[in-house]
């Protein structure tokens, strides 16, 4: 007998509670009725509440391992697979929708149609009316997507805008210290669970940790925000206090994928203020295993919370830490399908910030109060050099030169001294520079990360470049700074002293 392999697709989860799955199986037992030579593989692909819209099914979906089954011919020539339409195996464009069952035919596979009862098969590649008819259903199941998706979205939009606008509720959905009010057009403090969460703030100000506060919570017998006695834990308050949501700011959906959609602020009403909000967010708590002499110093992070993207914005967050200092500074955003930016490379990066930035950056104290000297050092021997070519000039025009050849010398004497007082500044402003503190001991991370904080505002990474725009507290802009080859920090300032901007681009 034959192997009969089904598929099964639909696209949100709502379609779960409806008719979908068991109109699906309901068509397939039919057809293997009919089909007495053919068996159902105990294997069944299912994509339960995967859009095949943007192929998302054939990239992480169940589709994606029978594709990869196909091209490594895993599945005999004579197979069959089972679908209720061609548009569940793929809603994209004609080109990719066309190419996927192209693909899996000429592996020998049979497609079967169970609404229609249409039998693909190898030689339906060069049946003109077979292959017309799939680009057809391909190009109407694309087209009702589009559709679709551009009607979701002028709606959510619209909704947006009413909300940012007028103050108007988009759903009622809300966070579960709020209720919807009975008006239906605001929310509703819950104050016994607003007051948990105000205390949860003040631990956390006085520095406890997440983990300390969950215990402190079940102790006291605490509900927490599901109504659940004693159950709170670490990883539900670090959501809690990093949630926009209790200052009254709607973020978009980690699922909207959507650009350019904001933050809309006084949606909720707020329980928490802005002030304490963004101390909280800055506090950077150090764990019980910091303290021990075989904690990882690569886990503390140098430059967390500096580091944004610089294509959306959102925090650069660390992944892949290993005792070697590898791994990757990622957007926060690209986990959820809301940043494309590439990864930087984490042992790259932290070289070339620390020792180009940090250590650079750190001796400017030094290189500041030495600056003026250099300054009017270049200057005079700018003036002197003029000086003395014009001598030089007079030497060979006058008569007597003995007297202009002895200020020559003077002149040049006085140059060469100069020349060597700003090599002396600035041997001292280098070597003050890149006095080095251990990274791989965690004492001296923390100090470097003291550094960082006291020096640098912001780090915005490009992961496509490689570079980063770097602002600092004093005013200064390096803009296009590499991440993948060392740049001499005193020479950036040169370089800014010698235009005399606070501003510059590699």
């Amino acid at each position: 007998m034959k192997r009969a392999i089904a598929y099964l697709r639909f696209s949100s989860l709502q379609q779960v509670q409806g008719d979908s799955v068991r109109r699906q199986k309901k068509l397939i037992d039919e057809w293997l009725k009919h089909n007495a030579d053919y068996y159902l593989d105990p294997v069944t692909f299912e994509d339960l509440g995967l859009s095949a819209y943007r192929g998302q099914h054939a990239i992480s979906g169940a589709f994606s391992e029978f594709m990869e089954a196909v091209q490594r011919e895993l599945i005999e020539a004579g197979s069959v697979l089972l679908v209720e339409s061609l548009d569940r195996l793929s809603r994209e464009k004609i080109g990719d929708a066309s190419d996927r069952l192209r693909t899996i035919l000429k592996a020998g596979i049979d497609v079967v149609t169970l609404t229609d009862g249409t039998h693909y098969t190898r030689d339906s590649l060069d049946d003109p009316y077979s292959i017309i008819k799939a680009i057809l259903i391909a190009q109407r199941a694309n087209e009702e997507s589009e559709i679709k998706s551009k009607r979701q979205r002028a709606v959510w939009a619209e909704k947006r805008k009413q909300a940012a606008e007028k103050g108007e509720i988009m759903t009622r959905h809300c966070p579960s210290w709020l209720k919807v009010n009975a008006a239906c057009n605001g929310f509703e403090v819950i104050e016994d669970k607003a007051d948990i969460i105000r205390t949860i703030f003040e631990m956390r100000l006085d520095g406890r940790s997440f983990e300390k506060i969950s215990q402190a919570l079940n102790v006291q017998g605490k509900k927490n925000l599901r109504g659940k006695v004693s159950q709170w834990n670490s990883a539900s308050i670090e959501r809690l206090v990093k949630s926009k949501a209790v200052i009254g700011v709607l973020s978009p959906s980690y699922r909207i994928t959507v650009p350019d959609v904001e933050d809309i602020p006084h949606y909720y009403p707020a329980i928490i203020s802005i002030e304490d909000f963004e101390r909280v967010r800055r506090i950077s708590y150090e764990p019980e295993s910091r303290r021990n002499t075989n904690f990882n110093p690569h886990l503390i992070n140098i430059f967390k919370g500096l580091m944004h993207c610089k294509g959306c914005g959102h925090a650069i967050i660390l992944t892949g830490i290993s005792t070697k200092g590898y791994g990757y500074y990622v957007c926060s955003m690209r986990r959820q399908h809301r940043c494309k930016t590439e990864a930087v490379r984490r042992d790259l990066t932290d070289r070339y910030l620390i020792t180009g930035v940090i250590k650079g950056a750190s001796g400017m104290d030094l290189h500041l109060s030495n600056e003026t000297a250099l300054t009017s050092m270049t200057a005079r021997q700018l003036e002197l050099t003029g000086k003395l070519q014009n001598v030089i000039k007079a030497i060979e025009l006058a008569p007597d030169v003995r007297e202009l050849t002895v200020r020559a010398a003077e002149i040049a004497a006085e140059i060469n001294q100069l020349k060597s007082d700003m090599v002396e500044i600035q041997v001292e402003r280098d070597m003050k520079a890149a006095s080095a503190l251990n990274v791989l001991n965690v004492a001296d991370r923390k100090e470097y990360q003291l550094i960082a904080r006291r020096i640098i505002q912001d780090i915005k990474i490009d992961g496509k470049s490689k570079t980063c725009d770097i602002y600092l507290h004093n005013g200064m802009k390096v803009l296009n700074y590499p991440l993948t080859k060392s740049t001499g920090w005193s020479s950036i300032l040169d370089a800014m002293a010698y235009l005399e901007q606070t501003e510059i681009i590699l």
